[in-house]
């Protein structure tokens, strides 16, 4: 993906800056707010707004989740801040943020919050978490996953550029991405007797894997993935592969 800034400017631009900026925007308390029409609110000497591609994510999300916009995402904690990238972020109070990026996502922000933005801070690389990560930046808002067809849970996910992450009640957050990730859509994610994630991926001696609900995802480094499916005392019942990625099929 071609960028507007190069990684090198990034990082003594914007990285340092930016963290501190992340760290500091728990710790600001605003007033109340002036209203929607202006889309602002009164902060500590400062007025703090909203607008732009970050204001239409601010309103959208709202009303997608039937509350306005001073409601659901609660007071506005900054102005808008510099991202990776050549991007821009902006923190609200309800343990929300919004992320925006001009050559992501056809240039729309993108929602983030609760427990799927603290593990994409946590999932780090070599220049740390959240957008400069491996998962870069959200290309969707928060939304929820189907009802697993191992458990009946419903989970909410936020697709990223670098992987996806899934908040996944009574059990965790977790990253699934790459080979991985592909060979569970192909069988048919959530719907499959897979379910969902319950762990993040690891690498093993050969290849990478990943435990699921309903039992795990092996995928060797040639490419060729085996699926495993486990009853509920951990006994295996079914085997598929090991196949190339793009050979795996649904159950009809």
């Amino acid at each position: 993906m071609r960028t507007t800034m190069s990684s090198k400017n990034v990082v003594e631009n914007n990285t340092v800056r930016g963290r501190r900026r992340r760290v500091l925007a728990a710790a600001v308390t605003i007033g109340a707010f002036a209203g929607l029409a202006g889309l602002s609110a009164p902060a500590a000497n400062a007025q703090n707004s909203v607008g732009g591609k970050i204001g239409e994510e601010y309103v959208n999300a709202a009303f997608a989740n039937n509350q306005i916009p001073q409601v659901y995402f609660g007071n506005i904690l900054t102005p808008e801040l510099d991202a990776a990238r050549g991007g821009k972020w902006q923190n609200f109070a309800n343990d929300k943020a919004i992320y925006w990026h001009p050559l992501v996502s056809n240039a729309t922000a993108q929602e983030i919050g609760g427990a799927i933005r603290v593990k994409w801070g946590q999932t780090t690389g070599p220049e740390g978490g959240w957008e400069w990560g491996p998962l870069k930046y959200p290309t969707t808002r928060e939304w929820s996953g189907r009802k697993s067809a191992v458990s009946g849970t419903v989970a909410r996910g936020n697709h990223f550029e670098g992987g996806t992450v899934y908040w996944v009640p009574d059990s965790g957050t977790y990253v699934t991405w790459g080979l991985v990730r592909d060979a569970w859509w192909r069988v048919g994610a959530e719907d499959s007797k897979l379910g969902y994630p319950k762990s993040d991926e690891r690498t093993s001696g050969a290849g990478w894997e990943q435990d699921f609900e309903g039992g795990m995802i092996m995928v060797g480094f040639d490419g060729r993935a085996t699926i495993v499916i486990l009853d509920k005392n951990g006994k295996k019942t079914e085997t598929q592969g090991p196949v190339a990625v793009q050979e795996l099929r649904a159950e009809k």
